[in-house]
C-alpha cells in the first residue's frame, strides 16, 4: 500500500508538502502561549508599533534597545493596530504581553514562506521525495520552531536569506532572467529584515563572478542590471523605512555614535549624499556602536568560559554542533562530503550552499558579541537542503524505509522538545542539568520561562531564588545568572563548588546545599 501511495505524481509536491505544513502549524500553534515574553519581544513590538504610526527612527526617547530592530516587525504589530481600530481608545495595563503574544501568530505565519522556499529550492536541487524529507527535517527542528513563534526578527532574516539565494541560484545557474528582478526584491527586503543580511551583498558576489561574469556578458547589459539593482535597493529600503530623513545626507552631515563611521569621516566617501532614509543608516552605526562599547551587552559565553569585548572563534560551530539535532548534523557534514565527489552537484552545492555558509560563520565568529544559535538559522536551512544529494541516494536505495525513518526521527524530536524549543540541546549535551556547562543566553534562557519559575516559587516557598550571599539550603538560580554573563562574580561560589540537582523547565537550576565551601 506505502509503495503505491509513493508512487502517486501529486503527493510529494503537493499533498505531503502542504502536510508537512500542517504538522508545523500544529507544533508551533500549540506551543507558542506557553513561552512567556522573551527578553527582545518587547522593544521589537513596540518599534513596529512606531513604523505603524509612520515613525522609523532610531533615537525615540526612552527607546535605546531600537538600533537593531528592524521595520518588518510591523507586521507583528497587526493586531494589535486592528484591535486599535475596532476599539479606539482601548488601553492596556499588561506591559504589551497579550499584544506579544497575539504577534507571534504573524510570525508563525510568515514562517510558512519559509518551509515554501526551502522545499522549492530542496526539489530543484533534488527531487521532491528529497524536498519533503528536507522539508520535514527543517519544520520539525526545534530551533526553527523555537524562533519562528516570536516576535522578533530572527526568521524574518532567515526567510529573506534563503529566497535571496533560492533567486540567485535560478538566475545564474538556472538561466531563468526573471529570477534576477525576484533576486533584486528579495535581497532588498532581507536589508530591511534583520542587519546581519548586509552581508549578502558580498556573498551574492561570488556566485555572480562565477556564473554571469564567465559568461561575458556586453558592457550594456551590464550596465542594466546594475542600474535596475540599485534601483530596486534604493526604492524598496526607503519605502520599508517610510522615507525618513534625513534623506540624501552624507556621513558628515549625520550624527554618528561609533568610532567605526565617525572615522570614515576622515575621507572622501564621507562627502557622498546617501540615497537611504537616515534611520536605515542609523542601523549600521549603532550595531556597531553596541559592539565597540559593549553597552547593555552580555558577556559572550562558552563552554564555561567568559569573554568580554572578545568572541570565541569556535562559538557558533559549537552552538550549531550542541543545538542541531543530530541527524541534521550528520546529514550535513556527510552531505559535504559526498558532494566533493559528485560532479555534476559540486559546483552549485559550493556557491550557493557551503560559500554562503562559510562567509557567514567567519563574519559571526569574528565579532565582539556573539549571543545565539538565531543567527544560524539560515544556516542551518542551506546545510540541510544541500544534503539532498545525501538523502537523495538513500531514498534511492530503500524508499519506504528511509521515508518512514526521517518521518519518525523528525517529529519525535519536536514531541520531545515541546514545548520549550528555546531551550533545545542534542544528545551530545545529555543531561539538561548541565547544559550550563556549554552554552548560556539566548541558547538557554531568553526569559521564555518566568511564568513558570513564579508558580514553582509559590509552591515551594522553601526554595530561595538568587541569594545574595552564599547560604546553605534549597536555592533557585537563573542559567544565565550561574553562567555570569551579567555578573561574573556574584555565584561563582556556587558553580565553582556544587552541582544542580534539577532544572525547572531547563531555564533555572535548583541546588540543595548542605554546607558551604571552606574559604582560605
Amino acid at each position: 500500500m506505502l509503495n503505491n501511495l509513493l508512487a502517486g505524481k501529486r503527493l510529494f509536491s503537493v499533498y505531503v508538502p502542504v502536510l508537512i505544513a500542517a504538522v508545523y502549524l500544529g507544533f508551533a500553534v500549540t506551543s507558542v502561549q506557553y513561552d512567556d515574553v522573551t527578553f527582545d519581544e518587547s522593544p521589537h513590538l513596540r518599534y513596529g508599533i512606531q513604523v505603524i504610526k509612520g515613525k522609523t527612527e532610531r533615537n525615540i526617547p526612552g527607546e535605546e534597545r531600537f538600533g537593531s530592530t528592524m521595520p518588518v516587525t510591523a507586521l507583528n504589530a497587526i493586531p494589535r493596530g486592528v484591535e486599535q481600530l475596532l476599539k479606539p481608545g482601548i488601553k492596556k495595563t499588561d506591559w504589551g504581553t497579550e499584544d506579544i503574544k497575539n504577534g507571534r501568530y504573524i510570525t508563525i505565519l510568515f514562517s510558512l514562506i519559509l518551509l515554501l522556499y526551502c522545499f522549492r529550492f530542496a526539489a530543484s536541487v533534488t527531487n521532491d521525495i528529497t524536498a519533503c524529507i528536507i522539508l520535514l527535517l527543517i519544520a520539525c527542528d526545534p530551533n526553527i520552531l523555537a524562533h519562528s513563534r516570536l516576535v522578533t526578527t530572527d526568521i524574518y532574516g532567515t526567510i529573506a536569506f534563503i529566497a535571496t539565494i533560492y533567486h540567485l541560484w535560478k538566475w545564474l545557474a538556472n538561466n531563468e532572467s526573471r529570477h534576477f528582478y525576484y533576486y533584486c526584491v528579495a535581497i532588498a527586503i532581507a536589508q530591511c529584515c534583520k542587519p546581519n543580511n548586509i552581508l549578502l551583498y558580498p556573498i551574492c558576489l561570488l556566485p555572480a563572478i562565477v556564473y554571469y561574469f564567465q559568461k561575458r556578458p556586453s558592457l550594456r547589459s551590464i550596465a542594466v542590471k546594475m542600474l535596475a539593482f540599485t534601483a530596486i535597493q534604493i526604492i524598496i529600503i526607503n519605502v520599508f523605512f517610510l522615507f525618513s530623513g534625513p534623506w540624501g545626507a552624507s556621513l558628515n552631515e549625520l550624527s554618528l555614535k561609533s568610532d567605526f563611521f565617525r572615522n570614515l569621516r576622515t575621507i572622501w566617501i564621507s562627502k557622498i549624499p546617501l540615497p537611504f532614509p537616515g534611520p536605515y543608516i542609523d542601523t549600521f552605526d549603532l550595531v556597531q556602536y553596541e559592539r565597540e562599547t559593549f553597552k547593555g551587552t552580555a558577556l559572550n559565553y562558552l563552554l564555561g568560559e567568559l569573554r568580554y569585548k572578545k568572541g570565541f572563534w569556535n562559538y557558533y560551530l559549537v552552538c550549531y554542533a550542541l543545538k542541531t539535532p543530530i541527524v541534521s548534523v550528520v546529514l550535513a557534514l556527510m552531505g559535504f562530503v559526498c558532494c566533493c565527489f559528485a560532479k555534476t552537484f559540486r559546483k552549485t552545492a559550493f556557491i550557493f550552499g557551503y560559500w554562503p555558509c562559510i562567509f557567514l560563520l567567519i563574519f559571526l565568529s569574528n565579532s565582539s558579541i556573539q549571543n545565539g544559535y538565531r543567527y544560524l538559522l539560515p544556516v542551518n536551512c542551506l546545510l540541510l537542503i544541500f544534503s539532498g544529494f545525501l538523502i537523495q541516494c538513500l531514498v534511492k536505495r530503500n524508499t519506504q524505509l528511509s521515508v518512514l525513518c526521517f518521518s519518525f526521527i523528525s517529529i519525535f524530536t519536536a514531541v520531545t522538545a515541546f514545548p520549550n524549543y528555546l531551550a533545545y540541546t542534542n544528545l551530545l549535551v545529555g543531561n539538561k542539568k548541565k547544559a550550563y556547562l556549554f552554552l548560556a543566553d539566548s541558547n538557554i534562557n531568553w526569559g521564555q520561562r518566568q511564568v513558570f519559575l513564579q508558580k514553582f516559587m509559590l509552591q515551594h516557598p522553601e526554595y530561595i531564588y538568587e541569594p545574595p550571599v552564599p547560604v546553605t539550603g534549597m536555592i533557585v538560580v537563573d542559567v544565565n545568572n550561574l553562567a555570569g554573563i551579567q555578573q561574573p562574580g556574584k555565584f561563582k561560589w556556587l558553580r565553582d563548588n556544587y552541582t544542580p540537582v534539577a532544572t525547572i523547565e531547563d531555564c533555572y537550576l535548583l541546588y540543595d546545599i548542605k554546607q558551604l565551601p571552606v574559604t582560605h
